[in-house]
């Protein structure tokens, strides 16, 4: 082999070792070992202590790390669900590809007109990142982000994700707030009523009256007085129900909400805490069935009003269904039928 072929079958080499490497780089640019505007993730979200989201029209959620949970906007308990899903796009949110330079300024005309606004502060109240994220790609496989303080623009995305990720950034208090209606430890609770308007003789008020002495008697003064012991365990299996009951959504912008909440409930429920704060609900049933096998109707859901006004919600019978307990719940049935005899 010549001279001259050896000098172009290394310049051949050299050429292809070069665009590989460029190809390469410009493949594996993911915002992990790139430059400053790239890094969008956080790595390790236990270190994340404040969260603070804003849209154009000054629609803001600021979400503060307490001790076992998140608050939302200095309030609420914010829903342990959807902070998962945030918590999750923070950490794992990477640069899907870098896009041509002509498709730029429209980008950031997107972001400047319709964009939210993502700062991310530790523990110490320290700035980690703060970037500014667009509407998805024509393809829907990634999003448009761009770094504080940067102009240039880039296409994120989850790996393994498909779709935009600018909805788990979101805005609104039916969409932070927790759906928890009771979450309780048993312990902590002093009293709870039940009263049923239409079934009174059911209706019940139990109260603690020492550390694990309870006594359960009716609602109304109507209603016959058992005088036999409780049940044993019927309380204490009772305020289990209360660690965890949560409704199903939302219902702020029911137009019926008014109109249903001067109609007279199926049940109220309070519930008050050693520590004096105290709990006022409200279900009517809107969505019921019917058995034949039985022969009675029964209920799927209810519009429940929260502390009077506070929440109005979508709940159902199937979660609540342990709490709506009647009087004669907590005794013996032998011994109540000798009673009444």
């Amino acid at each position: 082999m010549n001279r001259r072929t050896l000098l172009l079958a290394a310049l051949f080499v050299a050429l292809g070792a070069g665009a590989w490497y460029a190809w390469d780089k410009r493949k594996n640019q993911t915002g992990t070992h790139n430059s400053p505007d790239m890094e969008f993730a956080v790595t390790d979200t236990d270190d994340i202590g404040k969260i603070f989201i804003a849209d154009r029209t000054g629609q803001t959620a600021t979400l503060l790390r307490k001790n076992g949970y998140w608050e939302y906007n200095g309030r609420y308990h914010a829903r342990r669900s959807a902070m998962q899903i945030l918590l999750e796009t923070i950490q794992r949110v990477n640069v899907l590809n870098i896009p041509p330079k002509i498709s730029e300024p429209s980008m950031i005309r997107d972001i400047a007109s319709d964009g939210l606004k993502v700062e991310i502060y530790d523990k110490s109240g320290d700035r980690m990142k703060c970037y500014y994220i667009g509407g998805v790609t024509k393809d829907e496989q990634g999003t448009i982000f761009i770094m504080d303080g940067s102009e240039k623009p880039y296409i994120c995305h989850i790996p393994g994700f498909v779709g935009t990720l600018r909805v788990r950034y979101m805005l609104g208090d039916d969409n932070w707030r927790d759906r928890a209606v009771f979450e309780e430890k048993p312990e902590d609770i002093q009293s709870v009523t039940v009263e049923y308007p239409q079934t009174k003789s059911e209706s019940f008020r139990l109260e603690k009256n020492a550390p694990g002495e309870y006594s359960v008697t009716p609602f109304y003064s109507t209603t016959t007085r058992y005088t036999t012991p409780i049940r044993k365990g019927a309380v204490e299996s009772y305020l289990l129900q209360f660690e965890r009951k949560g409704a199903e959504a939302f219902e702020t912008q029911n137009p019926m909400r008014d109109s249903i909440t001067r109609l007279v409930p199926f049940a109220i429920v309070t519930m008050k805490k050693t520590d004096g704060t105290e709990k006022y609900v409200r279900f009517w049933p809107i969505e019921t069935g019917y058995t034949a096998i039985k022969n009675t109707e029964y209920v799927h859901r209810y519009l429940t009003d929260y502390n009077k006004g506070e929440a109005f919600l979508l709940t159902q019978d199937l979660v609540f269904s342990p709490i709506f307990r009647g009087y004669s719940f907590f005794y013996e049935e032998k011994k109540r039928k000798k009673l009444q005899n």
